[in-house]
């Protein structure tokens, strides 16, 4: 039995609640915004407006290899047009993409069995559309209820079918929810702009710009009993992009001041009759309009995310964040400042969070649209890992050297990629080249233990 074998379950599981912080995803560019990250078959994707992501090529639609450590397009030619939207049903996973023309646009279904993306039915059309943002038929969003895939975006007409907003798929046909959606909210672009599902507690809650559900003036949220479409309170003076259900309560954001009479600022609670602040409200310096794009509710926390830079909790207390917040039932928290920049995409992955928007770094870490909130699973944590230590050469290509601040005879060593995986572990002595051919392109954590203590340094493959 090798000498790391006997080393290996001390250290396994030690610390685990070791401090939350934010580290690099993957090397390489990344040319367009992450809208939306999702798992399918347990396989992580992303969708946006990239047309390259990770420094790999992938028009809008991309699959993380984690045997390779890179991203690869998915489809032979990806997504025709930038995705907002993605969702996992039965064996397929379905996405939503934005359409700036005035001809059909479509839901599109990846197989990974047969590794062909096509389309779902007849095509969606806006009578009104001019190819031009916002007046164009793009879906936002898609989800199953009642066993039925759903979908939402701003079209009036699938096909020869009069359907407004919102439909579903049954088996054969899109088919409407009631009379659908319509109008839109006094004040802003006049486009419906569904935006969010969320399917809970056998309703089906849709989010928006849009004035009416059926024949109710609901103001850019309403709810689906299966049956008929019902209001929830005076809805809100501005258009809703975000909406999720957190410890018995349903929370939206978006870029609104008001319900009703009640001020808010882009993030509200729903308490059963009216909407009230959650204790927090975000602005964005120097912008026009801040929003809050992103709701959800992960390992029972809630996490916000948008375009703001400034953030105050009931208390009056100014809270550092940028474009992403954290909310634990009691209090709000800014995750180390944030990102510069904006952000919308969020999954978990491999016991942290993946992040993705179009920022520039996050912590304060230079980062390419992509990062990482937490401690991965897989390393060590080896506890009080505060040894001195260097590493050269760091970008490195396929071998590199540990320094440590006195001489020690050896040491044992752990080599984990980004997604918490274990690829390389060994002894070396003091001094001693390290190889390490053949690593994928990429961000890793190397870890180590000696008589004089542990380490922990971050290397980069190149």
């Amino acid at each position: 039995m090798k000498k790391t074998d006997l080393l290996l379950p001390i250290f396994v599981l030690v610390s685990l609640a070791a401090q939350a912080q934010w580290s690099p995803f993957c090397t390489g560019q990344t040319n367009g915004f992450i809208v939306e990250f999702d798992t399918h078959e347990d396989e992580l994707y992303a969708t946006g407006f990239f047309t390259r992501i990770g420094g790999r090529n992938a028009r809008y639609l991309a699959r993380w290899s984690s045997v390779l450590g890179l991203w690869q397009q998915v489809g032979s030619i990806g997504l025709p047009e930038a995705g907002h939207a993605m969702h996992s049903f039965g064996d397929a996973l379905y996405v939503a993409a934005y359409h700036f023309a005035t001809d059909s646009n479509y839901v599109f279904r990846w197989n990974n069995d047969n590794g062909f993306l096509s389309v779902l039915g007849d095509g969606f059309l806006l009578s009104s559309a001019t190819g031009t943002a916002p007046y164009v038929p793009s879906l936002y969003d898609i989800t199953d209820f009642n066993d039925r895939l759903v979908v939402c975006g701003e079209f009036n007409r699938i096909g020869t079918q009069v359907i407004s907003g919102i439909a579903a798929w049954d088996g054969m046909h899109w088919i409407p929810l009631g009379t659908g959606l319509g109008g839109s909210i006094e004040g802003g672009f006049n486009v419906m702009a569904p935006h969010k599902l969320l399917a809970y507690g056998g309703s089906l809650y849709v989010v928006g710009n849009f004035r009416t559900a059926g024949n109710l003036e609901v103001n850019g949220v309403a709810r689906w009993t299966g049956q008929e479409w019902q209001a929830m309170g005076d809805g809100f003076n501005g258009s809703v992009y975000g909406i999720e259900f957190y410890e018995g309560d349903i929370y939206v954001g978006g870029s609104f001041t008001q319900s009703g009479t009640t001020a808010l600022a882009n993030v509200a609670r729903w308490n059963g009759s009216s909407w009230e602040s959650p204790g927090i409200s975000v602005d964005y310096v120097g912008s026009a309009e801040p929003f809050v794009h992103t709701l959800k509710a992960i390992d029972d926390k809630l996490y916000l995310l948008g375009g703001f830079d400034a953030c105050t909790d009931a208390q009056g207390n100014t809270i550092p964040c940028g474009s992403i917040l954290e909310y634990d039932g009691t209090a709000w928290n800014g995750l180390q400042g944030g990102l510069v920049g904006e952000a919308e995409a969020i999954v978990p992955y491999n016991g942290a969070l993946l992040i993705g928007g179009q920022f520039s770094s996050a912590g304060g870490i230079p980062v390419n649209s992509m990062a990482l909130w937490g401690s991965v699973t897989g390393t060590h944590n080896l506890p009080q890992a505060s040894l001195a230590v260097s590493v050269a050469p760091n970008p490195l290509t396929d071998h590199f050297t540990v320094t440590l601040p006195t001489y020690v005879g050896s040491f044992d060593y752990w080599l984990y990629s980004v997604d918490g995986k274990l690829v390389r572990a060994g002894s070396a002595m003091f001094g001693e080249q390290i190889q390490v051919p053949h690593l994928p392109k990429g961000y890793y954590t190397l870890q180590g233990s000696c008589e004089k203590g542990n380490f922990q340094h971050k290397i980069i493959v190149q």
